[in-house]
């Protein structure tokens, strides 16, 4: 059995943003007080604190039986012999599709630690007529993309600075 988990270095950039927003949000409260633009700006914070609750909660856990995804819309187990396709998706993350027998649709992305790993348990379990026809060639060349953790450091940046000119005059 292998256990995948969220990396830690998601989880702890965006529980960064989401204390800044929050920080953010405090120092507008102090600032203007509590109306209508506060709430607005409020409403901003929920994307974020849903995906870090989302990369808490986030678990894939392989066995000889199938494949258990949990996750925070939608969690299930698979068995591998229900599994009757896998697509795989790289842009600026890479994502991981399972589509089962009754149609049911399953995502993981690559924000899971190890998910090479992943990737290579995949390919020793399912039939590889329900695999990519490159599937080789993805598991060989996989990178991570670390394309979305740079916009969360670009706006850690950017609140961070707001903060700071917030609280220094």
């Amino acid at each position: 059995m292998k256990k995948f988990r969220s990396s830690p270095i998601y989880i702890v950039s965006y529980l960064i943003l989401t204390l800044l927003y929050f920080v953010f949000l405090g120092a507008v409260a102090v600032k203007y007080g509590v109306n209508i633009n506060f709430f607005v700006l409020a409403i901003l914070v929920i994307p974020v604190l849903l995906r870090l609750i989302a990369l808490l909660k986030k678990k894939v856990v392989i066995s000889d039986e199938g494949i258990e995804i949990r996750d925070l819309f939608k969690s299930g187990f698979i068995r591998w012999g229900d599994i009757e396709s896998v697509g795989f998706s790289s842009r600026r993350r890479t994502f991981l599709f399972i589509i089962t027998r009754n149609k049911d649709g399953y995502l993981i992305d690559d924000s899971l630690k190890n998910f090479k790993s992943l990737l290579e348990e995949i390919e020793k379990r399912v039939d590889k007529s329900k695999l990519p026809e490159n599937w080789e060639d993805i598991v060989g060349s996989y990178k991570p993309s670390y394309g979305g953790i740079v916009l969360v450091v670009l706006a850690i940046l950017v609140i961070g600075y707001v903060v700071f000119k917030s609280f220094s005059g």
